[in-house]
């Protein structure tokens, strides 16, 4: 029984290689057997092709969004060290004085002045 099998599977094997040099493979009676498959082909290939378009789209946005990022943090760099120069002192007594709004610098350092409770109650 064993020499049947192998015997079997030549022929098989035979057939196949037949129908493939013969073109039969290609025949009415091929298609039908496999449309399953075929269809299922078909279908993934459509999956496979949407989804990677929706990656690409995907990517491109990823892309835009990280360079407007950057654009961003450079804005806020920038702005942040304007902001920094306009509060210097040295340009806070130039804009007082530019503008002559008679301002003078006081020489004390400001204080807290600490209330206790009862202080507070009598006010």
């Amino acid at each position: 029984m064993p020499g049947t099998e192998n015997q079997n599977k030549k022929t098989k094997i035979g057939n196949i290689l037949k129908e493939i040099l013969t073109g039969d493979i290609f025949s009415k009676q091929f298609f039908a057997r496999q449309i399953g498959v075929i269809v299922l082909i078909v279908i993934l290939s459509f999956f496979y092709m949407n989804n990677r378009m929706i990656c690409e789209q995907s990517y491109k946005e990823i892309h835009r969004l990280r360079k407007e990022l950057n654009n961003e943090k450079y804005i806020s760099v920038y702005n942040e060290s304007k902001l920094l120069q306009i509060s210097r002192i040295g340009t806070i007594k130039e804009l007082v004085n530019k503008h002559q709004l008679n301002l003078i610098e006081e020489n004390m350092p400001a204080y807290k002045i600490n209330l206790t409770k009862q202080e507070t109650d009598k006010q």
